[in-house]
């Protein structure tokens, strides 16, 4: 089978980001199949240098097809929109000069379901589209999107897509039921494939105390990570918040970010006007994510936080199946799919997403990561779980099976 595989961000291990289209694309090589990647050179341009136009890549049995596009997390909108279009263009007419038997296009955005559609009508090869985030609901709910001609628009496009698709994959089931209760498919034209905890990636690390002291020119007692994206729909001004409010409580908890994205910059203000940077609270660059196992090692708990939006609850976040796949707990500041299983497993906290509840979740938390027992507990059951819910076995193998039966 020749799988044509259209993601936008592609990036690798040796590179920051998420790493599930790398990691199925190389299951489903190792299965015999042939994969093709269209991609941009947004998430891989720190490892090879791109000249205008496209370049084509052989990496590890994957085909890649990289499309030189400017794209970074602190971009505008606008620009981001402009981003979109020109590879939607570009990857449209590529899809011409590759032979494929079924096409996987995975978002977001949204507009990568057109290279997709191209290839059904042009070359009668039909598609699956993964839904990495509910479009337009999400920057609806945010604001982001006002004008209502455009979200009619949008949402009728958004329609189009899922009823010209074979397979819908949606990543978590309350992205399944959100996709059922607006558009109205029938349930058994989508699956639910959650993210990755990629357990063997994350069972490598070095001994304890090799990075973090090194940064921090001290060995921390407690110490809360968060890795990732520092975006408008993160809302990591509500963990600045939260290490505020700690640090008066117990100031040897300490909070780590490490990442990039258009808020960062404000955060690290916030923290200083708030007199704890430094202090508790501390910024780093993005990591690979080949390096991200060893900062997992090093903490106490990992987090994943997002802003109060619930549209936002139905995401699957790459973060919460790494601190999983890290066996760490996990802390999560909204309700959902994600908090619903953090408590069944007992594996994290899930603190409330009122901002005016802070000096009470506060206290809640410092009373949480002193408890040596429950986090050792948590660990236990967070690693198990990674391995029996989430593992790269077991999404590989089920879209195997979806591939297979789409082509036949």
């Amino acid at each position: 089978m020749r799988i044509l595989y259209i993601h936008q961000y592609f990036t690798l291990p040796a590179a920051a980001g998420g790493t599930r289209s790398y990691d199925l694309s190389k299951r489903f090589t190792q299965a015999g199949h042939k994969v093709i990647v269209i991609t941009s050179s947004s998430f891989l341009k720190n490892l090879y240098q791109f000249s205008k136009g496209w370049t084509i890549l052989e990496l590890e049995g994957i085909e890649l097809h990289v499309l030189h596009v400017e794209y970074s997390n602190k971009m505008s909108f606008s620009k981001r929109i402009i981003a979109f279009l020109k590879f939607l263009v570009f990857a449209s007419f590529r899809t011409f000069r590759i032979k494929a038997d079924v096409v996987l296009a995975t978002s977001t955005p949204i507009t990568v379901a057109i290279p997709a559609i191209t290839a059904k009508f042009f070359k009668r090869v039909p598609f699956i589209f993964e839904v990495r985030d509910v479009w337009p609901e999400v920057p609806v709910a945010m604001g982001i999107i006002k004008n209502k001609m455009l979200i009619r628009l949008l949402e009728r496009f958004e329609k189009y897509i899922y009823a010209k698709s074979a397979h819908i994959v949606a990543l978590s089931d309350d992205m399944k039921s959100s996709v059922i209760r607006r558009i109205g498919l029938p349930a058994h034209k989508l699956s639910v494939i959650a993210n990755i905890s990629e357990t063997d990636r994350f069972s490598k690390y070095s001994q304890p105390g090799a990075l973090l002291p090194s940064l921090l020119g001290y060995a921390p007692r407690k110490v809360v990570l968060y890795a990732g994206t520092l975006g408008m729909v993160n809302g990591l001004k509500y963990m600045v918040q939260l290490a505020s409010h700690v640090h008066k409580l117990d100031p040897s908890v300490k909070f780590i970010i490490f990442g990039d994205g258009m808020e960062k910059e404000m955060l690290v203000q916030y923290a200083q006007s708030e007199g704890i940077l430094n202090q508790n609270i501390y910024f780093f660059d993005p990591v690979p994510k080949s390096q991200l196992s060893q900062l997992y090692y090093e903490c106490t708990v990992a987090s994943s936080f997002v802003t109060p939006i619930p549209q936002l609850w139905a995401n699957s976040a790459n973060k919460f199946f790494d601190c999983l796949a890290a066996a760490r707990p996990v802390v999560i500041n909204h309700q959902g799919w994600q908090a619903a299983v953090i408590e069944q497993e007992n594996v994290g906290f899930v603190l409330d997403f009122d901002i005016k509840k802070m000096a009470i979740e506060a206290q809640r938390f410092c009373n949480y990561i002193n408890d040596d027992l429950l986090l050792e507990t948590q660990r236990n059951r967070a690693g198990r779980l990674a391995k029996s819910a989430y593992s790269l076995d077991i999404a590989a193998s089920n879209y195997l099976k979806i591939l297979s039966d789409v082509v036949s």
